[in-house]
């Protein structure tokens, strides 16, 4: 009885070590890739499968997209290095290198990637000369994605701004928009009273478009890094999430002179603006929008220095936007039926609450 169980326990071993010796390195097709289709690498089920020796294969795992459409795709790969010389090297979206081995994630600790429309990243696996019953496995599942629309910036006057969440569309999971101007832009979040999207791991923002990337970072990672500039004269952003992404952005020739600004959103409820000038031949510059239409109300205003240099004007900081009035002329509560407008503070002490107005 013992020696049966031996010869079964030998050949399930030599039926394992056989099925390992004839994996390949095949690639993911074309015709594979579709909207929810899950594929799985070097097969099986999505469970770890066992790796022959002397196997080297380099997976380039690819979320296609073109002007109009494209894919995202959520990868799982799950290491079962067990050979100390065997290892797995991953290349992520943003072309971070990470190394896998029998030492990091033993038993198949899945690691999970999301890659957004127009990205990539490789896993090579690579097994030394003696069979060590490594093993591995990695899961693919496409998503379809709504690429565009593609906006010019707008000039003089005119404000840029956009939620980006309102371009998501039902069946989808990722949404994109571009903005390309004749010079780098700027942008940040406006200033919020609840800022969820800006934990949101799988946002990110492209410097350029998604034919035509500069670089790619998670949206909290670009709002790490600051200023938000841009190398070239795009930028994208991709959101996944149905929250709040209210995004306000500048030319170069705007941001890079006298004014720091800093853009606010005008929501439901009162959020707080203002600040004292602390550096002399700069202006403090609060961009204040809407997302949600025309209409804003300045529920509340405190001027605390005994002299206040403060402007509104119609839009962004520069020569084509027109005074509207001086911020010491305001008695509250002030209703602009404007849909944006800035505050340049070039000497004054002062807090506001801003909301939405809505006629009642």
């Amino acid at each position: 009885m013992l020696l049966l169980s031996s010869k079964m326990h030998l050949l399930f071993i030599f039926a394992a070590i056989s099925s390992a010796w004839a994996l390949d390195c095949t690639q993911i097709q074309d015709s594979q890739i579709f909207n929810a289709s899950r594929i799985f690498i070097p097969g099986g089920d999505g469970s770890l499968q066992p790796l022959p020796a002397r196997f080297n294969c380099l997976y380039t795992i690819k979320a296609p997209a073109n002007s109009t459409s494209g894919y995202s795709a959520n990868v799982v790969l799950r290491n079962g290095i067990r050979g100390v010389n065997d290892v797995i090297y991953v290349v992520d979206l943003q072309g971070k290198n990470y190394i896998m081995n029998n030492k990091t994630g033993i038993g198949g600790k899945p690691y999970e990637y999301v890659l957004p429309p127009g990205t990539q990243m490789s896993i090579q696996v690579i097994t030394k000369s003696v069979f060590m019953n490594s093993m591995f496995s990695i899961t693919v599942e496409y998503h379809a994605a709504k690429i565009g629309p593609t906006i010019e910036m707008k000039t003089n006057g005119e404000m840029n701004f956009i939620d980006v969440n309102t371009i998501r569309e039902e069946g989808y999971l990722y949404a994109t928009v571009t903005f390309i101007g004749l010079e780098p832009i700027y942008w940040n979040l406006a200033s919020t009273e609840f800022d969820d999207i800006s934990y949101c791991l799988n946002c990110y923002v492209i410097d350029g478009t998604i034919s035509n990337m500069t670089r790619i970072l998670t949206l909290s990672d670009w709002l790490g890094s600051g200023p938000n500039d841009n190398l070239s004269n795009a930028v994208t952003f991709m959101t996944c999430v149905d929250d709040f992404f209210p995004v306000v952005m500048n030319p170069k020739s705007e941001y890079k002179g006298k004014f720091l600004i800093y853009p606010v959103a005008a929501e439901l409820y009162s959020s707080y603006t203002g600040a004292r000038n602390m550096l002399p031949g700069y202006i403090p510059t609060a961009e204040i929008v809407n997302f949600a239409g025309p209409g804003i109300l300045m529920t509340n205003l405190t001027i605390q220095s005994p002299v206040c240099k403060a402007y509104v004007i119609s839009g962004p900081p520069n020569n084509s936007s027109v005074l509207l009035t001086e911020l010491a002329n305001i008695t509250t509560p002030y209703h602009f039926d404007r849909q944006y407008f800035s505050i340049l503070n070039v000497d004054c002490e002062y807090w506001a609450t801003i909301k939405q107005f809505r006629e009642n």
